[in-house]
């Protein structure tokens, strides 16, 4: 069920705050799971049993790290080794943590293994994984399930005594299909005992409709730019130079204003619900440079790669050497995450290489120049790299790179007639202009230029409006499904 589908729209988001606001008090939590897990149901009832089963397994494993005392250490010298003593939470930790894994690699690697190491070829691994439906946002609640059982062998929060609540944060509807990436302990009090309010209901469906209208009239309009540029770089010397530039343009803000209309929605829909959800951007294409760009662009995974794989490595703590290793090494497997082809090793490689030179100096030399210049380098770095991201195979992706700087112009004029719509124009405008903090000064001039009550009054209006086109953007099903669903 898509949040920008009629029936989410029209049938299940009205009967879940009516819900939520006729219960009592922890009812209301009660009833927030019950259409979590309707909602998660939906999207497939072979899949339902495997979240069941994290929610159960995290829970009990949580509960055995939260009892076992922490492990002495051992004195150096005579009598003493020096190592870890015998609680076992280090084994129980490595347990839980690589049979989270072994889910994600069972239901989304599966296939790419089988293509990849032959040994594995003869096991019947192909047909095993063109049987097992992929299990909605696994990616997300995998992750969310790892950092809580860290967070818990860290003794940095607590483990949680109540399944219920357990299963509410993993399974919360509006994050669960893409995130944001939500540690438990920091929306579990949100969760206890949830309370409705006039303004998170007001300020949450305000949010919720931005999202709606980014996800819809912007994302939704440039995606046949997109389509076709990518399709016609699969036609040997079809795709030509203005086209490549276009629709590379038009997917760096499809992309962009997908995943962050979608972090809107969940964040909305939380604040209706009265629960915080963490944000996941800060206007990354203003960054002054790649790492800018990783502390703006999917900030929940970006900090869950940096707080549980790369300072556990080392970090910044290491030689040199070894650092630019752990953040190639972080990067690789932040691409694989995204999906289990190689096209995504190498936008995860082609990430972690500009992080590793800019640590190597080029960060300084950034520092120095101009910050339109440091805008461009970052953005034109983001963009190429979409390339690798979107194309369907390495080969497609290299021919669309080269027709970036091929300077052919034959082709375009069908493409211009044909897709660069009037309509497509103004997304790509408007897609560029919002792009930036244009909204929040926007806001404060209306403040004042007009006082806050009718600037309000203003927005309220707007608000509507834009909810009206984007509910018949939707009616004449001109919408597509989210990118980052499929993850």
């Amino acid at each position: 069920m898509e949040l920008s589908s009629p029936i989410f729209l029209f049938i299940f988001l009205p009967a879940s705050l009516g819900l939520f606001f006729v219960l009592p008090g922890r009812g209301r939590a009660w009833g927030l799971l019950a259409a979590s897990l309707f909602f998660y149901a939906w999207s497939g009832p072979g899949v339902f049993p495997v979240l069941f089963a994290s929610i159960v397994f995290n829970y009990f494993l949580g509960r055995a790290l939260g009892k076992r005392p922490a492990e002495p250490i051992e004195p150096i010298g005579p009598g003493g080794s020096g190592g870890s003593g015998g609680s076992g939470r280090k084994a129980l930790l490595a347990f839980g943590v690589i049979a989270n894994l072994c889910v994600l690699i069972f239901f989304k690697y599966l296939s790419f293994a089988a293509d990849n190491l032959p040994w594995l070829s003869g096991l019947g691994l192909e047909e095993l994984a063109a049987r097992t439906p992929l299990p909605l946002g696994v990616s997300f609640f995998t992750f969310q399930a790892v950092a809580y059982l860290v967070d818990i062998y860290r003794r940095s929060a607590p483990a949680e005594t109540n399944l219920a609540r357990l299963a509410l944060s993993i399974s919360f509807f509006p994050k669960i299909t893409a995130g944001p990436i939500a540690r438990h302990a920091a929306i579990a009090a949100g969760l206890t005992a949830p309370k409705p309010s006039i303004d998170g209901l007001s300020q949450g469906a305000a949010r919720f409709v931005m999202g709606l209208a980014k996800k819809v009239l912007i994302a939704g309009t440039l995606a046949p730019l997109v389509d076709e540029a990518f399709a016609q770089a699969g036609r040997a010397g079809a795709l030509d130079t203005p086209t490549a530039w276009v629709g590379l343009l038009a997917y760096g803000l499809q992309i962009y204003f997908d995943f962050s209309g979608y972090t809107d929605m969940a964040v909305g829909l939380g604040r209706m619900f009265g629960v915080r959800l963490p944000e996941n951007f800060n206007y990354p294409y203003t960054s002054v440079s790649v790492q800018d760009f990783w502390r703006r662009w999917h900030i929940t995974l970006s900090s869950w790669f940096r707080d549980y794989l790369y300072i556990p490595l080392g970090g910044n703590r290491r030689a040199p050497a070894r650092v630019y290793f752990n953040l190639i090494t972080v990067f690789v497997l932040c691409g694989l995450w995204h999906g289990a082809a190689w096209t995504f090793v190498v936008w995860g490689l082609w990430h972690g290489l500009f992080l590793a030179v800019e640590r190597a100096g080029l960060a300084r030399v950034l520092d120095k120049c101009p910050r339109a210049v440091s805008r461009v380098y970052a953005v034109a770095a983001v963009m190429l790299g979409w390339v690798f991201f979107r194309a369907p195979a390495l080969r497609d992706a290299l021919a669309y790179l080269r027709s970036l700087f091929s300077f052919t112009v034959s082709g375009f004029d069908y493409y211009q007639m044909t897709f660069l719509t009037h309509q497509a124009l103004l997304a790509l405008a408007l897609g560029v202009i919002f792009s930036g903090p244009v909204a929040p000064r926007l806001r404060s001039l209306g403040d004042r230029l007009f006082g806050p009550m009718p600037a309000e009054a203003l927005r309220c209006g707007l608000i509507l409006c834009l909810l009206a086109v984007a509910v018949m953007q939707i009616a004449v099903g001109a919408t597509t499904p989210f990118i980052y669903a499929k993850f």
